[in-house]
């Protein structure tokens, strides 16, 4: 007989459980997605600040357009007291007290420097 393996060498016998399957290495998750480049994305262009009148005014009559929108906190005067304004909603505004804790405000009762208000203008993408 020659050298050559016999058909029923390296195969289990009937009745045996096949032998334990070897675990391919898979890739990781980041090799097995493509991300394909789409079009290319319009940026938003950042227009400069609309001009405001100097001086003191209240920040209910400080009218923002569209296409602006109030990008930082800012100083405001309350009754004579320098605050701290971190956020402005329709009607009211929430700054921070001498405690450090937040508290609301009428827009009306605030006095700012309108053409010091940290503005950003949004372009048309």
């Amino acid at each position: 007989m020659s050298s050559s393996k016999r058909p029923s060498e390296g195969l289990p016998a009937r009745g045996a459980p096949p032998p334990p399957r070897r675990a391919s290495p898979t890739p990781p998750a980041s090799a097995r997605l493509t991300i394909k480049p789409g079009p290319p994305t319009r940026r938003a262009v950042e227009l400069p600040p609309r001009p405001r009148p100097g001086g003191p005014s209240r920040l209910s009559d400080v009218v923002l357009e569209e296409d602006e929108s109030l990008t930082d906190a800012f100083d405001a005067s309350l009754d004579g007291v320098i605050v701290r304004v971190t956020a402005v909603l329709e009607r009211t505004c929430v700054y921070v007290g001498k405690e450090g804790d937040r508290r609301l405000a009428s827009k009306k009762d605030l006095w700012v420097e309108a053409d010091k208000l940290p503005i950003r203008r949004r372009g048309i993408p």
